[in-house]
């Protein structure tokens, strides 16, 4: 009988050490304890590749950021990956490794001390200023932070975040999101015009678009997407239409992944090919309903609507020659596409696609010093497209970068070869040497 007093009380005692070390490095942030602690923790957490937050009553996330089942094999191993200096730098984040700046895909120039925080990991880049200030993400949870180029925290505000932003005169267009109980929490005029009257669903995903000032982080407004565009007519019509085939969209009707802001030179761009377009709408784009449209967030009017040209797309671009471009992950293909979208009848102009991309989610693009820079996440690999004349003629790709690492690398993925790790990318952004102005 006292034995097992004995027990209890060390294992009892061993709970208490461990919720006090826990207290004083996460609510108290000491320095040497956090960092122990945090490095401790994100070695279980990768080799278990489980978190410990959530196994702990946090909210399960809605898409697992270390899921390798959404994994696609890459094209290269340790030794054949591409190894050529950047024309700029590039801002990388794989999944299981911290944001960095590369000058080559084997130099580092700059890294973010972010032991401030726990499982830092997970903290996702949205956007780099040109002093090394960065806006940051605690993925699919709640933390909204600007750090500077030390990592000191210089704003923090508790909103979810979900993929890509953008940023345009002193303001933040952050993809973010609430849960509501379906149909409940709904008030009778929104369930009565769309498909949400039949849905039974707890904790359902409603996008919304949060706006903040990028100087001091205060929140400006946030925008309830579900609830402003299903005034729209054209928009009721495509839930209705995804519903009868896929009732699971009751989960997530829109899935907000991507937003940019019509700047100036957009506008010129294609003035004449969507009615009443103006400076600031909103290009957003919505992967459970296969749909990209323009937006007039001020006036809450849905300007151009684009569907069903592409699955589970992400990333929409508009280019100098007038066209939107689109990262196409077409999941249920042999291969993903990058598409090129006319915007005066809403229809593809051509599309690049090779048997060696494939990205079945996240993928990003971008232009860069007039070049298209594709990032295939689930490969964790870059290039650009390189084509004779216009996009998309007599094309190739040319690699620039691809994950691939020691065996020891925190990842439970492995490269082309089946020896050597890989990693996923959810951001691989290029800057051009003369925007940046922090480095030694």
């Amino acid at each position: 009988m006292i034995d097992k007093i004995l027990k209890f009380c060390f294992f009892v005692t061993i709970l208490l050490i461990i919720f006090l070390l826990g207290f004083l490095s996460s609510n108290l942030k000491f320095k040497n304890i956090y960092s122990h602690l945090t490095y401790s923790i994100d070695l279980i957490e990768n080799y278990f590749d489980f978190s410990l937050k959530k196994k702990f009553g946090d909210r399960d996330d809605r898409v697992a950021i270390n899921n390798s089942e959404n994994t696609s094999d890459n094209n290269f191993d340790l030794y054949d990956k591409p190894n050529e200096k950047f024309e700029g730098y590039l801002l990388i984040k794989h999944d299981h490794t911290v944001p960095v700046l590369l000058e080559s895909p084997d130099k580092m120039v700059w890294t973010w001390d972010l032991s401030s925080f726990r499982n830092s990991s997970k903290l996702l880049p949205l956007h780099m200023f040109s002093n090394g200030d960065l806006i940051l993400g605690n993925y699919e949870n709640k933390g909204i932070y600007r750090i500077n180029k030390n990592g000191q925290i210089l704003w923090k505000r508790n909103k979810i975040n979900h993929h890509w932003v953008d940023i345009s005169n002193g303001k933040i267009f952050i993809p973010s999101r609430k849960f509501v109980n379906l149909p409940g929490d709904l008030n009778n005029n929104l369930l009565s015009k769309s498909f949400l009257k039949n849905c039974k669903t707890k904790n359902s995903i409603f996008d919304t678009i949060l706006i903040l000032n990028e100087i001091n982080g205060k929140i400006i407004d946030e925008i309830d997407l579900m609830e402003k565009i299903l005034l729209d007519r054209n928009i009721n019509i495509i839930f209705n239409t995804v519903y009868k085939f896929d009732p699971a969209i009751c989960n997530d009707p829109l899935h907000l992944n991507d937003i940019q802001v019509v700047d100036k030179d957009d506008l010129k761009l294609i003035n004449n090919l969507i009615p009443n377009i103006s400076e600031n709408d909103l290009i957003l784009s919505f992967r459970s309903i296969n749909t990209i449209i323009f937006y007039d967030y001020k006036k809450s009017i849905v300007k151009n609507i684009i569907y069903n040209l592409f699955d589970k797309q992400h990333s929409p671009r508009i280019h100098t020659d007038g066209f939107l471009y689109v990262f196409d992950n077409n999941p249920n293909g042999k291969s993903s596409k990058i598409l090129k979208i006319n915007l005066k009848n809403n229809s593809i102009d051509s599309f690049f696609q090779s048997d060696t991309f494939k990205s079945d989610v996240r993928g990003r693009i971008q232009f860069f010093k007039n070049q298209l820079f594709v990032q295939s996440s689930s490969q964790g690999e870059v290039f650009k497209i390189i084509c004779k004349s216009k996009f998309f003629e007599l094309c190739e790709q040319q690699y620039v970068y691809s994950s691939n690492f020691s065996f020891f690398y925190p990842s439970n993925l492995y490269d082309s070869s089946k020896t050597f790790k890989k990693d996923q990318i959810y951001l691989a952004d290029f800057y051009d040497k003369n925007y940046i102005n922090f480095l030694d």
